[in-house]
């Protein structure tokens, strides 16, 4: 029975979106699946349909943020600065790690570090993102000194990947020589919005909203949030814990209380509010919802996202200081009454990577 270590990097569960899918698109029988992440189990487990064996285990730290919107810059090399200055040792370590497991295969998102290791054992590797580590560090923290050896040291890391499958819309990756650019990734949801409007006890006129911005240190204004007509707002429940007098508001609702995977929650939408990020954006487009997207300004990815997005989708940019005025309500309503314009994707991502994978071990 082949045998598939697949690591995934827990900066955030995007990397976790993009692998399960792929992973889901993979026949289960004869399989055998090592997973190793420091995603939470029951996370893993939601997203990942077949079978598998949990390894908690972290390799990088991707960035460091200060909150779903801004990367600390200077926490992060500092990170990166000590896991690099034993990085020889660091290397030997999850060669022995990966060497106990006797993989057939590695497939990767995107830790870089079980790359190298692979590479040196001669493990046959695949690298599937839309970014990488050394992109995005470079873009952070270039200005630092002894940088410029760790970029380099996270670039031959990659190198190490038989094959680095680029998700479209990817960044370029103009200093690896091992991409393969393939269709959008993206998870298969099933559409309920009749679902959301029997929880919601909802007439038909109800436009459902979904706020979702990611988990890491975001406060929301709900004082300032606007009431709208025949709008619904799904708020994250750890918002209208942390804001209690919002759970009043008959117009707010937790997104548990829907108990819909977060793909068909967001399929079932009638607009989603999201940041940057290849997930929420590309399943948007893929389910054909509207989204307002709240800009990052610095994060490496938005400026390909962002044209992908403009060409294939109904969408609309804002910042992060808008959200809870007039101008924030005045663009929550013109893109619930904008039609659908654009053609719909082909999001075969998943199956072209499925096939890649199936190769190694067939």
């Amino acid at each position: 029975m082949p045998h598939v270590v697949v690591d995934i990097s827990a900066h955030g569960f995007g990397h976790l979106a993009q692998t399960a899918s792929v992973l889901n698109a993979l026949p289960s029988a004869g399989l055998a699946l090592s997973i190793r992440s420091a995603a939470p189990e029951a996370v893993l487990r939601e997203r990942i349909r077949h079978p598998f064996t949990l390894i908690p285990y972290e390799q990088d730290t991707g960035m460091i943020m200060h909150d779903a919107l801004r990367v600390d810059a200077a926490r992060t090399f500092a990170w990166y600065e000590a896991f690099h200055a034993n990085y020889a040792a660091r290397r030997e370590q999850a060669m022995r790690d990966l060497a106990q497991l006797q993989p057939d295969l590695l497939y990767a998102n995107v830790p870089y570090l079980i790359l190298d290791a692979a590479g040196a054992l001669g493990v046959p590797a695949v690298a599937l993102c839309s970014l990488n580590w050394a992109d995005i560090f470079q873009a952070y923290c270039a200005e630092f000194n002894g940088a410029a050896q760790i970029h380099a040291e996270i670039l031959n890391a990659y190198q190490q990947a038989r094959t680095f499958l680029r998700p479209q819309p990817a960044m370029p990756m103009p200093e690896l020589a091992n991409t393969q650019a393939i269709a959008p990734v993206v998870q298969a949801a099933v559409p309920q919005p009749e679902h959301l409007r029997a929880v919601a006890n909802a007439p038909a006129s109800q436009r459902f909203v979904l706020v979702a911005l990611g988990g890491i240190g975001m406060h929301y204004p709900l004082e300032d949030w606007p009431h709208l007509a025949d709008v619904v707002w799904i708020v994250p429940d750890s918002a209208l814990d942390t804001y209690t007098p919002a759970a009043q508001r008959r117009d707010f609702f937790r997104a548990s209380q829907f108990e819909l995977a977060y793909a068909d929650l967001l399929a079932s939408s009638d607009l989603v509010l999201t940041k940057t990020g290849y997930g929420t954006q590309t399943e948007a487009v893929a389910n054909q919802v509207p989204a307002l997207c709240v800009m990052r300004g610095d994060w490496p990815e938005e400026p390909y996202l962002f044209a992908w997005h403009r060409e294939q989708g109904e969408v609309d940019f804002m910042q992060w200081v808008d959200i809870g005025t007039p101008r924030f309500a005045m663009q929550v309503e013109t893109l619930l009454e904008q039609a659908w314009r654009k053609v719909p994707i082909q999001a075969t991502g998943a199956e072209e990577a499925a096939r890649v994978l199936a190769a190694y071990i067939s």
